[in-house]
């Protein structure tokens, strides 16, 4: 076996580890099971050798007897071991599957802009079924498969010699042959479950853009781009399918020949008078019950082939790495937090600057006002200073502190963010609020939905804080959604509040009662308020106007508002963003 190989096998039986013990257990129930196999024909051969030779009623009868009982207790075991081996598959694989989620959790943005959540669903469940079956019946089947093969060669070599050989050249033969060809399909059964991503991927985008395939009419276009990801499924599974049987298909014509020899011989031995008619049953059944070890480990191959594709895919994610590094800084200055960047350069892609050279500081507890042309870099400012991206020159100090310096779990502690697109989770709307926070009181939940005017909207809920809310936002108008998120984000009592657009969807009455609620929020930390509403700024400290990603200007509000050439004031007087240009 390859080193790489060697490895591979390696890293995927360690999530066994945690289940040895029924490991140990399914192991004695499939020597058990293997034993009662190999007894059961040896009765048989018994019971007619009896019956050919005229035997009393009462010896057949128990043997007929025996026969049912270990019949029926080989049964049992077999139910038995295959819910163990199930039980251990799935504990093992769904720690699995929760460390690929963890991982991708922790991977940054660059990532997850090129992959869909169909596509990891996928990667994350998909492809770890596939080794979850493997698991299940390589326990099973292949380790009983062995047992059961070493039984009956054992046993026929006691009996005869020249039929043992032909049936262990032939075991031989069909799993050197299996072994040399296990990774056949291997690669194709990889682009099976690309292909298989790809189309999940492409159903979960365009139901979540459901609303702009039905009003644009592009659900022919739709339908067309799903039928050739399910041609392109359709012909790589084939092809996988068609390796993967290969093993199956050569064991299934070597067992023929091999039948067909072991036969000839053990009706020439009973015409010789060598054995006896219960001993040439004995000999067929036997035979039979070689091929269906060597049949299953022939399913096996298949299996393998399938869950090594899933291993490979599964390593692939893991071995990703995030350009976000967790710092080793977990301490913050108490109270608000001064912001400060440094020459700060930024960029998605190397041909287009979004970010160049901004320097700039807000002293704690003063209130910034960004604005900007669509396309400015206003909201990639914010993601940088979340650290969602890592900026690609300067400095970003979070009260004194370089950011790349803290410790993650501290900067979103202190820091909060309320974006433009609100994400509700299946859950209660305490839940919702508080994101499964439990140390958040009703009290403290409705004193600040009380600020922000919500109060009297929950209060109106059948069920108040208990009231169930579907995934997606349906539950919410767009305004309540985005009341919602500055309650989320004001429930932290954040030290440094970002507010990327925060009334973009709220009406003008609603707006002027969210902004007093909004001020009295922010008394006792730093603000970064994005905005194209001029009324959204009234209450800043200062300004940053930003275009084609560089400061036009920054500088007190209050200053600038009084200069006539200044940019904010040209806005103040025609309320025209183009005038930013």
């Amino acid at each position: 076996m390859p080193t790489n190989e060697k490895l591979s096998m390696t890293w995927l039986f360690t999530y066994l580890k945690p289940v040895k013990g029924k490991l140990v257990l399914l192991l004695v129930m499939l020597l058990v099971s293997t034993a009662l196999q190999l007894i059961n024909p040896q009765i048989v051969a018994r019971f007619i050798d009896t019956a050919a030779g005229g035997g009393v009623v009462s010896s057949l009868l128990l043997l007929a007897g025996a026969f049912l009982v270990v019949a029926v207790f080989n049964q049992l075991i077999t139910v038995a071991v295959s819910y163990i081996g199930n039980d251990v598959a799935w504990r093992s694989t769904n720690k699995l599957r929760g460390d690929l989620l963890r991982h991708c959790l922790k991977l940054d943005m660059r990532f997850h802009n090129v992959k869909t959540p169909g596509e990891m669903i996928e990667r994350v469940d998909g492809d770890v079924t596939g080794i979850s079956n493997f698991f299940a019946m390589f326990i099973v089947q292949v380790i009983g498969s062995f047992v059961l093969l070493v039984g009956i060669l054992g046993y026929m070599f006691s009996v005869n010699v020249l039929i043992a050989s032909v049936m262990t050249l032939f075991t031989l033969i069909a799993i050197l042959f299996m072994v040399i060809i296990r990774n056949l399909g291997v690669q194709s059964s990889k682009k099976e479950r690309e292909a298989s991503a790809a189309l999940f991927g492409l159903i979960e985008e365009r139901i979540a853009g459901i609303e702009d395939v039905q009003a644009n009419g592009h659900v022919p276009y739709v339908m067309n781009r799903f039928y050739r990801a399910m041609r392109s499924v359709a012909i790589t599974g084939r092809k996988a399918w068609m390796l993967r049987i290969v093993p199956w298909n050569t064991t299934v014509i070597m067992f023929a020949l091999a039948v067909t020899a072991v036969l000839l011989l053990g009706v020439h031995y009973y015409l010789t008078g060598r054995i006896s008619l219960g001993m040439l049953f004995l000999i067929y059944q036997y035979t039979q019950m070689l091929n269906d070890p060597i049949e299953m480990l022939g399913n096996q191959v298949q299996e393998f082939q399938k869950a090594k594709s899933g291993m490979l895919r599964s390593r692939e994610l893991l071995s990703s790495r995030s350009e976000i590094v967790s710092g080793d800084q977990e301490l913050l200055p108490q109270g608000a937090l001064s912001l400060e960047f440094e020459a700060v350069s930024f960029h998605y892609s190397e041909d287009k600057s979004v970010l160049n050279n901004l320097t700039f500081r807000v002293e704690a507890g003063e209130r910034l006002g960004i604005i900007g042309r669509t396309g400015s870099g206003k909201s990639s400012l914010s993601r940088v200073l979340m650290r969602l991206y890592n900026i690609n020159q300067g400095v970003i100090r979070i009260g004194g502190i370089d950011i790349t310096e803290l410790n993650l779990p501290a900067l979103y502690q202190r820091v909060g963010m309320v974006t433009q697109d609100v994400q509700l989770f299946d859950g209660t709307l305490r839940d919702n609020l508080t994101l499964f926070n439990q140390d958040v009181s009703d009290e403290q939940i409705l004193e600040t939905t009380g600020r922000l005017g919500l109060r009297t909207w929950i209060e109106a809920l059948p069920d108040g804080l208990d009231t169930h809310l579907s995934s997606g936002g349906s539950s919410l108008s767009a305004g309540e959604a985005q009341l919602f998120a500055l309650t989320r984000v004001f429930l932290t009592e954040p030290s440094l509040v970002v507010l990327d657009e925060p009334s973009s969807r709220l009406d003008a009455a609603t707006e002027s009662m969210l902004q007093l609620a909004v001020d009295s929020l922010m008394e006792h930390c730093t603000g970064v308020i994005i905005a194209h509403r001029l009324a959204t700024l009234e209450q800043v400290d200062k300004i940053l106007v930003l275009g084609n990603g560089q400061i036009l200007e920054f500088g007190d509000r209050k200053e600038l508002a009084s200069r006539p050439d200044s940019h904010y004031a040209r806005l103040l007087a025609t309320g025209r963003e183009e005038e930013l240009a």
